[in-house]
């Protein structure tokens, strides 16, 4: 992959309840707030991905078609796309680099498939039970507090930034 100069790539805005798998090298800019990132990156196949969960799972899972789009929103269906997507490109899971962002506490305390969790927090555990059943270790992580996260991804580097907002 051609790592250009990381001032110079384009900027892609990622909305909730999407995910981007690219070689391209470009800059994927999203929100957190009680919402989860997970990116993957693979050096040797210049492959990242990048998903913006809302909810570890749907309350009625039977509501939702195997093709809907909308189960992107949800950490119990986008990482396992996700891992099929480099898995199907030749990506051994040992090869992945993973982290997690966001996850922020910032509102009341739902019953849900997870038990009596904050949306947040259930949504890192969520995500840190998919990558451990998958044998995928996170290699960097900054979740839960009460503030949101501006969160800046680097698809030829894999690197990411973040930034707490006010």
């Amino acid at each position: 992959m051609n790592v250009a100069d990381p001032l110079l790539l384009p900027r892609v805005h990622l909305s909730p309840g999407a995910l981007l798998v690219t070689r391209q090298p470009q800059w994927v800019v999203t929100v957190l707030g009680s919402c989860v990132a997970v990116t993957m990156f693979d050096r040797r196949h210049g492959l990242a991905a990048i998903c913006h969960a809302t909810l570890p799972q749907p309350l009625r899972p039977s509501a939702l078609a195997v093709d809907d789009q909308q189960r992107l929103r949800y950490v119990g269906h986008v990482l396992p796309a996700m891992l099929a997507l480099f898995q199907d490109r030749g990506v051994s899971r040992g090869k992945i680099e993973a982290k997690l962002f966001g996850g922020a506490n910032m509102f009341a305390r739902r019953k849900s498939a997870m038990g009596d969790h904050l949306i947040g927090e259930a949504n890192v555990i969520a995500v840190r039970e998919h990558l451990e059943h998958a044998g995928i270790e996170v290699a960097a992580e900054n979740t839960g507090g009460q503030r949101g996260r501006k969160i800046f991804f680097n698809t030829g580097t894999g690197e990411v930034l973040h930034q707490f907002l006010r």
